[in-house]
């Protein structure tokens, strides 16, 4: 089986949910809506042409790594500085990327004329740690720099941790049902507790004047777990008030105790 979703990186919630047979390919997981001003962060995994188009028709945002067999056309630079590498695609500009540390310029993907998708896009580089990195995007802002295009979309790492939480923490890498009701009923317990321990811990850090990433999400599991297993009798025959109250004790123990330890100095 093969999990895809869609996260909310400033909710740090799933938004959509797919479980399909693990030989079935991400690119067929459809998120895309058409809600306008959405800026989607997404891996090669989900690389599509008629993905580009979507969003840019929804009037929302993306990016995402160049795919390494995909050699974009020049058509146009941000500064004057690059204007001989217009008409040139990204293979042949090898040796002038030798006296660069970062491309900002104007592309077309397709290297078909009669391509449906004819949308010029932005292809931004980084030269980080001495190999070059690659993004496309619809984002001309001026303001969004090569570097801030990498920090962006940097925060897609979010999702790998949200991955990890729920298949280490969670114990979603050993799935126990052998039918795919049986998987579901798993997949769906684990996604409501991982909602709950993320609301109990936003109210935490409200209420502390925190953020939410100031909270280690294994000890509020933790914590959570605890106080359910300890007091699970009472809540099933509980009334409304019981569970406001197992709730704020739970919020509560998250505020005190489950702070990530400060960064080393170094």
């Amino acid at each position: 089986m093969k999990l895809n979703a869609k996260f909310s990186v400033v909710n740090l919630a799933v938004t959509k949910l797919q479980v399909t047979e693990g030989k079935r390919h991400d690119s067929r997981f459809r998120f895309i809506t058409k809600a306008p001003d959405i800026l989607y962060l997404f891996d090669l995994g989900y690389w599509s042409f008629t993905r580009f188009k979507k969003i840019v028709e929804a009037k929302s945002f993306f990016v995402s790594r160049l795919k390494k067999s995909c050699d974009p056309l020049i058509v146009a630079v941000s500064d004057l500085k690059w204007a001989h590498l217009v008409g040139m695609r990204l293979s042949q500009i090898t040796n002038a990327l030798k006296d660069m540390n970062e491309l900002d310029v104007k592309v077309q993907l397709a290297k078909s004329k009669n391509s449906q998708f004819n949308i010029g896009l932005r292809l931004v580089g980084i030269l980080h740690e001495g190999e070059w990195r690659f993004y496309v995007t619809n984002i001309f802002d001026a303001i969004f720099t090569p570097q801030v295009i990498y920090e962006l979309y940097s925060k897609r790492w979010i999702i790998e941790i949200f991955f990890n939480d729920i298949k280490h923490i969670l114990k979603l890498s050993h799935i126990f049902s052998k039918n795919k009701n049986g998987i579901m009923v798993e997949i769906y317990s684990a996604l409501i507790f991982y909602l709950l321990v993320r609301i109990m811990t936003a109210i935490a850090a409200e209420n502390s004047g925190r953020e939410i990433t100031d909270f280690s999400f294994k000890k509020s599991v933790e914590i959570f777990s605890a106080f359910f297993l300890t007091q699970l009798s009472e809540l099933i025959q509980g009334t409304k008030a019981k569970f406001i109250a197992f709730f704020q004790k739970v919020v509560s123990a998250i505020s005190c105790n489950c702070l990530k330890p400060p960064p080393r100095a170094t």
